[in-house]
């Protein structure tokens, strides 16, 4: 049997959008045979112990199906440091499946192409791994678990993330490799110039409140030193 492992990236856990998706898919995957094991990143790096099991888990899947959200252009450092864990160490990961399902707070997911999905390329390609294709969600924070709804329970605004994700896992049931989707959960409307401003508008004002909670500066560069 064909297993497969969701890792689920989002630093908030249960209550977010990536999770959400990782729990819409385990049943979809279980009826079509492909096993799914779920794994939350984040629950995995209290210890080394418990590091290393999920390490060796990935080692024992053969798909590898990974929803994370998009932070500015990029991933979470808990993603960050999973991928850069998987190749220092060599890991045992040649030619497994890989499929990064990634969710932005803004609108338009060329936010999510633009960058990020290059980077898991790169991923895959120093891992040895195998492309499984992608899917890039704009405004998938509507997605998120925290409003008490699972992505079966939302409504008309998730048609189409539900119907993405049905069409990847009869893909892969079929032994085959998903293509590279992008889903817009919002209407045209909100994603051209008109609320277009008012969306960069609220994401710098809610970095700039996270920033000032924590005493950071938002436009701070950890990673170039």
């Amino acid at each position: 049997m064909t297993k497969t492992l969701l890792l689920s990236g989002s630093p908030r856990g249960i209550k977010s959008s990536s999770n959400s998706i990782s729990k819409y898919l385990e049943p979809l995957l279980q009826e079509k045979g492909l096993e799914p094991k779920l794994i939350m990143i984040r629950s995995h790096l209290t210890s080394d112990d418990k590091f290393l099991l999920m390490l060796d888990a990935i080692e024992e899947a053969d798909i590898l199906i990974l929803t994370a959200p998009l932070y500015d252009d990029c991933q979470p450092y808990i993603v960050t440091k999973l991928m850069e864990s998987i190749v220092i160490q060599q890991r045992k990961v040649e030619g497994k499946l890989f499929i990064p399902i990634i969710n932005c707070g803004f609108a338009e997911s060329h936010h999510i192409t633009a960058v990020a999905i290059s980077i898991y390329h790169r991923f895959v390609s120093e891992s040895d791994m195998k492309w499984g294709g992608s899917i890039a969600i704009g405004a998938g924070e509507g997605l998120e678990g925290k409003s008490g709804k699972q992505l079966n329970e939302l409504g008309g605004l998730a048609n189409g993330t539900r119907n993405t994700l049905i069409k990847m896992v009869d893909i892969l049931a079929e032994g085959k490799e998903f293509s590279d989707e992008v889903i817009e959960v919002l209407p045209s409307i909100f994603r051209g110039r008109l609320l277009g401003w008012f969306f960069v508008w609220l994401n710098n004002r809610g970095w700039k409140k996270e920033a000032k909670k924590h005493g950071e500066k938002v436009d701070a560069r950890p990673y170039s030193q």
